[in-house]
């Protein structure tokens, strides 16, 4: 058998597995949401679209970022909107939370709508990278070879679903700790960054190691976030 036959069914039965696991994504941001409710602390609807609608405006700010990163050297233009994570997503986070109150139930809410929007997208770069594998046209191959540079292109989907458990974690502890102490989104911009960055490149080593990475940062910052309000 050819190993590049192998490798490319091994992508695609995981891309399909990938489509069958997606309701277990949904469900992350349910079980946060339930914890907090079980804690307490009031989750509410209105806080958690502005939550959502924050990560959607934060996404739109980049789109200035992203035409800049087009005119760079890949390697230089990927670490640049890499980069730009950490202000664009702190700061409209700031702003959201401001707007809601900085509250534990507002922070709370909000956390989880920035956290579900983003396993919504997440979703449907999932079945983009379906449609990917099937297409055999320049751009589908130039899309696929820079996600196998970044070690994601057909990887087991459980290291996708465990990513964005921790990554929600993280997004709702920063809320919690921007809505606790206003000033420590200056802590958290070159954090989340230096997160983003580091993931990238060790996911391009090992998976593994990018997820333990994740998984340290997110559990530490939820936690610390919690905390603050004990």
């Amino acid at each position: 058998m050819n190993p590049s036959t192998d490798l490319k069914q091994l992508q695609d039965h995981h891309i399909r597995l990938s489509q069958l696991m997606s309701p277990l994504y949904l469900l992350i941001p349910l079980v946060f949401w339930a914890f907090f409710n079980y804690q307490g602390v009031g989750v509410t609807v209105k806080p958690v679209l502005l939550g959502a609608a924050g990560w959607i405006i934060a996404l739109a700010l980049r789109g200035p970022v992203s035409l800049l990163a087009a005119r760079m050297p890949a390697e230089k233009g990927r670490l640049l909107l890499v980069s730009s994570s950490g202000p664009l997503e702190e700061l409209v986070r700031l702003v959201t939370l401001l707007i809601a109150g900085l509250t534990i139930g507002s922070a709370a809410s909000i956390g989880i709508g920035w956290a579900a929007i983003e396993i919504v997208y997440t979703l449907v770069s999932l079945f983009a990278v379906a449609s990917l594998s099937k297409r055999t046209d320049e751009k589908a191959m130039q899309a696929k070879a820079m996600l196998e540079a970044q070690g994601t292109y057909g990887a087991h989907p459980a290291w996708g679903l465990i990513e964005r458990v921790f990554v929600s974690a993280y997004h709702i502890g920063a809320a919690l700790c921007i809505a606790r102490y206003p000033w420590s989104v200056a802590v958290l911009i070159p954090l989340h960054s230096l997160l983003n960055l580091a993931v990238l490149a060790v996911a391009k080593r090992s998976l593994a190691q990018a997820e333990a990475v994740a998984a340290f940062v997110g559990t530490t910052v939820l936690a610390i976030g919690w905390q603050l309000y004990l």
